[in-house]
């Protein structure tokens, strides 16, 4: 049996416009995608510089307290001293 041309027409028809749909959805999915991945590279780029910061800033308070230390152990040595002479 022979297909009429009509409905070969009308069946490539509507394959080329689903296809056409499924290339709008995929197109707009990549870009989706494209923004997520831009946005995840964001949040990546602060986090690194947040560990970045707090480093330092854990690096700066071990310096303050080994100063803090060492006047302590300064002061103690000084009393000893004083106490001795």
């Amino acid at each position: 049996m022979v297909e009429p041309l009509e409905d070969t027409v009308a069946r490539a028809d509507k394959a080329r416009e689903e296809l056409s749909s499924l290339l709008t959805q995929l197109s707009a999915e990549r870009q989706a995608v494209k923004t997520a991945t831009a946005e995840a590279h964001e949040a990546i780029q602060g986090l690194r510089t947040a560990i970045r910061e707090a480093k330092e800033e854990m690096r700066q308070s071990s310096k303050a307290e080994a100063r803090k230390h060492l006047a302590r152990q300064m002061r103690a040595a000084a009393d000893v001293l004083a106490r001795d002479t």
